[in-house]
């Protein structure tokens, strides 16, 4: 370790030396370049940043710099500064598609999902390979808000990697965003399969089942052990699964209210009530300023028989409730004098 740090030294003062003496006929672009790698090298980012900006006002004739720079203040998540300098550098370099795959994260990374479309599209339509790019123009789209491309581009992307879990997970949400039950069910219970998304395909699929319940105004009513068995939308060995994945979260994350709600809503939707009421107390317990969480409660106890504690806890859940609208609206109010009281 001494060793590496007398040598990144001797680096430092070698690249100022040729800085300072421009005797090997580089450039002075070139020699600000290697100055700035030689500041890296030693974490010194700032002076390195002064350096690689000095080399590209000198018109260095070699894209490192660039990348360099770009990297840099990517890094520093000064993502207009890191756009202006790729973009600079496919001015000199247009053939350079590393730039503008770069390019087009930073545009991500600034809010401007539609400009990394267009680049992400192009790269495409000039044979960027599409494995690499598919997701990443999913995403773009995504964030842009056009949810019919997204899925399309997710889609492409599964017929060449029908095992991309994260592609997979994307399209589920999509689906679950426009109001299409069936298909986000059946994606989420493929990614129960899979170990990356396991957990997030449990509580999506638990947050899903009990949507769908509660728009068909289902929650209500007695349910008959078994009967979500035989609608043929979860199978029983996926339940287990699901169940299992938020077990395991819960080992590891003891209180976590995540999977707390997860797992209580899966044991709720099949009808397991007692076993759903011990995560909805555990809840009570770890977030108890949680109106939605008395009401689970007083529905639990409700279909249990346990009428007493379904009409505290409903009062609890009223009371809850109650504090929550106060707080938001005071907060609201507070809100509107800051913006009243700032500089305008």
């Amino acid at each position: 370790m001494h060793r590496r740090r007398v040598l990144s030294k001797a680096a430092v003062l070698i690249a100022l030396s040729i800085g300072l003496n421009a005797c090997d006929g580089r450039s002075q672009g070139e020699q600000h370049y290697w100055s700035g790698h030689a500041y890296e090298e030693q974490g010194m980012r700032a002076n390195a940043l002064r350096e690689y900006r000095s080399a590209v006002a000198a018109g260095v004739d070699f894209p490192a710099a660039y990348y360099a720079l770009g990297a840099l203040y990517g890094a520093k998540h000064e993502h207009g500064k890191a756009i202006a300098a790729y973009r600079e550098l496919l001015v000199c370099w247009p053939g350079e598609r590393r730039a503008q795959e770069l390019l087009a994260a930073c545009y991500v990374a600034a809010g401007q999902p539609a400009a990394a479309v267009s680049l992400y599209q192009t790269l495409l339509d000039q044979g960027g390979d599409p494995a690499a790019l598919l997701g990443r123009l999913g995403d773009a789209h995504s964030l842009s808000g056009d949810l019919p491309s997204a899925a399309q581009s997710y889609g492409d992307l599964l017929v060449l990697r029908p095992d991309s879990s994260r592609a997979r997970y994307q399209l589920a949400r999509i689906y679950e965003a426009e109001g299409r039950a069936e298909p986000a069910i059946a994606a989420y219970v493929e990614l129960l399969e899979q170990k990356t998304y396991a957990r997030q395909a449990a509580l999506g699929l638990a947050d899903l089942l009990i949507e769908r319940d509660r728009r068909r105004g289902e929650l209500g009513r007695a349910r008959v052990e078994g009967w979500w068995r035989q609608r043929g939308l979860v199978g029983e060995e996926a339940m287990q699964k699901a169940e299992e994945q938020l077990e395991a979260a819960l080992a590891e994350r003891p209180g976590s209210s995540t999977d707390l709600w997860g797992l209580g809503k899966l044991l709720f939707w099949q009808g397991r009530y007692r076993e759903a009421l011990v995560c909805v107390a555990a809840l009570a317990e770890t977030t108890p300023d949680d109106y939605r969480v008395h009401f689970f409660l007083s529905k639990l106890h409700g279909l249990l028989g346990a009428e007493e504690a379904a009409r505290e806890a409903f009062a609890q859940y009223q009371h809850q409730e109650q504090r929550a609208k106060i707080a938001a609206r005071v907060q609201m109010e507070r809100d509107v004098l800051v913006e009243h009281l700032s500089p305008k």
